[in-house]
């Protein structure tokens, strides 16, 4: 095991929770809606990291590391995510639940697309 790539790892996910707290206190929305809002723009910035500018070569493994596995996995959260939906569906808020689980599982995958297809049609790779 590396133990530079571990201290990048662990730089970066300081950052990112840190930067995941600060949001959900500053978005003026509920908390399952400031979570969504935190996965889609993570879903989006990874696509642009990892494989628009990593897999172009415009960024090294180790920063990978420090924003794609750290910052960004710190940032973003799939047991927050997990533990939100259930609420609704145990406070019978099934249309909001059914928004809430298609628009991460349908718009994720999306933004980190374009995120990536958009980074590389820029950068020319």
């Amino acid at each position: 095991m590396d133990g530079r790539a571990l201290l990048l790892v662990a730089i970066g996910g300081a950052i990112g929770a840190l930067a995941r707290y600060l949001t959900t206190t500053m978005l003026p929305i509920d908390s399952h809606w400031s979570t969504l809002a935190i996965n889609l723009s993570g879903s989006f910035l990874l696509g642009i990291i990892a494989g628009g500018m990593h897999s172009s070569g415009a960024i090294s493994d180790e920063l990978l590391l420090l924003i794609g596995t750290g910052i960004l996995g710190a940032f973003t959260t799939m047991s927050t995510f997990s533990v939100d939906l259930m609420r609704m569906v145990d406070d019978s808020q099934l249309t909001t639940a059914g928004i809430y689980l298609t628009s991460t599982a349908l718009i994720g995958p999306l933004l980190a697309y374009v995120g990536w297809k958009g980074t590389v049609a820029v950068m020319g790779a």
